[in-house]
Parts: structure tokens; C-alpha cells; sequence
């Protein structure tokens, strides 16, 4: 009994301390994040580096960890019906996914969870907790600011859901933050000016204010996952709980169920980086057909490229594919991808997955054929 009982007291005593240890670094990393942001309006930076991207501290350890631990690794390549794989270089990525998912993932579950336990429920209710037209507004508004890949948007997408937001805010978010992304904006804004910017930047906000209501169509509700487990898991919770202490257990209960299949994802991930040239060469051999914008997002759905990546090597085929191709290839390789599908199916289940793939699907076509009639700089 007296064992028992001190390995009770341990045990909270340790999870006291990792509640404090998880909101430091969550306060570092916000913190760092703002930071970087605040320096790069100072010193005038490109535009692209002025909203404050908080994934990229964690992002920055976990490709270093990457690069540590498979420097003795010999140069080995493993030919492929889709391309080469380098094996060093895969396994290198899925270290670096397997450090950053993870821990976005329990931290933005735990600063959301945090926020709802701490903060005024009726401070949710009138931002990202209202399932109206505002609620929609406001997950849109917040992905236009954390412009992320696929595979990181829907750790901060299961975050947010637990935290208290809304469907239609969550589901706005969900579209919004890699569709709406930065470097597409500045491609845009390169190639045909700020009226390009603009209807790109319209489109987009558009599309994640239909996905917000096709949400119940979608399926885009994962409660049955996150919000019924926490909420069973809240009851059981002790009265006398602290609030970081209920955050942090409520955060660990979700990232324990979600811990598996963010880690297949996070392997998926990195054998798909070997094929990020794969698109390039097609776009070159589809060149300004009228399909070109549907084979482009086709082959891109599949694959999980930042758009960071993706607007260099796009840039360069600029003057041989049309915009509405190369914006449907950038745009596909950002809002999707079969790490983000892994997810997805596990929060909404199969045949709800499938129906936002084919719905991202679907605008990215439309909006590479749509630009291809506006602006033809073939």
C-alpha cells in the first residue's frame, strides 16, 4: 500500500514538473517565433518572413538532430519505380518529421487546452468557438497567419479542435493555413502584380469559407475522436487539479491516441521528399496544354513538398507552363499530401478523408484552369 502510494506521488509530482517543463517551451517557442517576425518588419526582410511561423524553431532542432544522426551514414541510392531514393537523405527527413510532429502536435494540444481551461469561454465563444459566419472568418484569418505544410496542419487542426474550436473554424483553419500560403502569394505577386495577389489571395479565403460550410458534408468533425475522449477524460479528472496539470493530461490523452499514426505519417513523409523533382520534369513535358492545371495537381496531391521548396523550381518554368499549371502544381504539393491523408483517416475516418482530398482536389483544378483563362502568358 505504502509502495502504491508513493509511486502515485512520483508519478504526479513528475507530471506536475512536465506540465511547467511543456508551457516553458511553449512560451520559448511563441516567443521566438514573434521575435523573428518583429526583427524581420525592423529590418525591412522579405514579405515572406514578416508572420510569425511558430514551427520553425522546432522544425530548425529536429533538421539538425536529422543531420547529426546520420552523418556516419555511407551515400546510398535504392532505384525506384518514381525515382531514386537516398537512403541517408530519407532517413535524415523522417528523423527530423518524427521530431517536429510530435511535438507540435501535443504542444498546440496543450496550449489550446490550456487556453480553454484558463481563458473565458466566452472569449471562444466570439472567436474560433462560434460555428456562424464569424467563427469561419476567424479560422480562415488564423491560417492566413500560420502558413504551414499538409502534414503539420493537421497536428495544429486536432490542437485546435481540442482546444474549443468550432467545426466551421476548424475546418476554415484546416483549408487555410497551407492554401493561403506566403510564397504562393509572392509568386503571384511576381509574376502578374498585385491584381494576381489579390484574386489569389480572394480565391483562397473564398475556399475556406465553402469549406467551412461543406464541413458537415466533408465529415470535417472529428469530435468523435478528440472532444468525447477529452471529455470523458475531464470527468475523471480530481477537482483539485491544477490548470496546467489538466492541460497537460488532457494533451498527453490525445497525443497518445494520435501518437502512432503521426509517427507512419512522418515516415511517409520522408520517403515521399525524395520525389519532390518528380513534378518538375512532367511540368516541363505537359508545357501549356489546356489540362496542364488537372495533371498538375494530380501529381502533386500525392506528394508533400513546402512551397518553400516548390517556388524556386517553379519560377524557372515560368516562361514554359502557364501560371494556372504552376500555381495548381504549388498548391497541390501545399494542401495535400499522403501524410496529411494518414491523419486525416484517422480523425475522420476513410470515406470522410477521401471527400476533403477530392475536395481540395477539385478547387485547386479549378483555380490552375481559372488562371490559365485570365492570365495566358503562354
Amino acid at each position: 500500500m505504502i509502495n502504491r502510494l508513493l509511486i502515485v506521488t512520483t508519478r504526479e509530482s513528475f507530471e506536475r514538473l512536465m506540465s511547467i517543463v511543456s508551457l516553458i517551451a511553449l512560451v520559448l517557442i511563441v516567443g521566438i517565433a514573434l521575435f523573428e517576425s518583429v526583427r524581420a518588419w525592423l529590418t525591412g526582410a522579405d514579405p515572406q518572413h514578416l508572420f510569425p511561423v511558430f514551427e520553425i524553431p522546432i522544425a530548425q532542432a529536429g533538421k539538425a538532430l536529422g543531420k547529426t544522426l546520420t552523418d556516419w551514414m555511407p551515400d546510398w541510392s535504392i532505384p525506384s519505380p518514381f525515382g531514386v531514393i537516398d537512403v541517408k537523405y530519407t532517413a535524415a527527413y523522417i528523423i527530423y518529421e518524427w521530431f517536429k510532429l510530435p511535438i507540435i502536435l501535443f504542444l498546440t494540444t496543450y496550449g489550446m487546452t490550456l487556453l480553454r481551461l484558463r481563458i473565458s469561454t466566452a472569449w471562444l465563444e466570439r472567436t474560433i468557438g462560434r460555428n456562424d459566419l464569424m467563427g469561419a472568418i476567424a479560422g480562415t484569418l488564423m491560417g492566413m497567419v500560420t502558413p504551414v505544410c499538409s502534414c503539420t496542419v493537421t497536428n495544429l487542426y486536432a490542437g485546435l479542435v481540442a482546444g474549443g474550436a468550432s467545426q466551421r473554424a476548424s475546418s476554415a483553419f484546416l483549408f487555410a493555413s497551407p492554401a493561403l500560403n506566403e510564397f504562393a502569394i509572392i509568386f503571384m505577386f511576381v509574376i502578374v502584380g498585385p491584381v494576381g495577389a489579390l484574386i489569389y489571395v480572394l480565391a483562397g479565403v473564398i475556399a475556406a469559407l465553402v469549406t467551412a460550410y461543406l464541413a458537415p458534408f466533408l465529415g470535417l468533425d472529428p469530435s468523435r475522436l478528440i472532444k468525447d475522449h477529452l471529455n470523458r477524460h475531464a470527468s475523471c479528472s480530481h477537482v483539485n487539479e491544477s490548470l496546467l496539470l489538466r492541460a497537460h493530461r488532457e494533451a498527453w490523452s490525445l497525443f497518445k491516441r494520435l501518437f502512432g499514426v503521426v509517427l507512419f505519417s512522418g515516415l511517409l513523409a520522408g520517403i515521399l521528399v525524395n520525389f519532390n523533382l518528380t513534378p518538375v520534369a512532367y511540368l516541363k513535358q505537359i508545357g501549356a496544354v489546356w489540362w496542364g492545371p488537372i495533371a498538375a495537381t494530380l501529381l502533386g496531391l500525392p506528394l508533400d513538398i513546402n512551397a518553400a521548396s516548390t517556388g524556386p523550381m517553379l519560377v524557372a518554368l515560368h516562361q514554359v507552363v502557364p501560371l494556372g499549371t504552376l500555381i495548381a502544381a504549388m498548391m497541390a504539393t501545399t494542401v495535400s499530401s499522403i501524410p496529411e491523408w494518414t491523419m486525416l483517416d484517422r480523425l475522420l475516418g476513410r470515406f470522410n478523408a477521401i471527400k476533403v482530398v477530392l475536395w481540395y482536389a477539385t478547387y485547386v483544378m479549378l483555380l490552375g484552369l481559372f488562371l490559365n483563362q485570365l492570365f495566358d502568358l503562354r
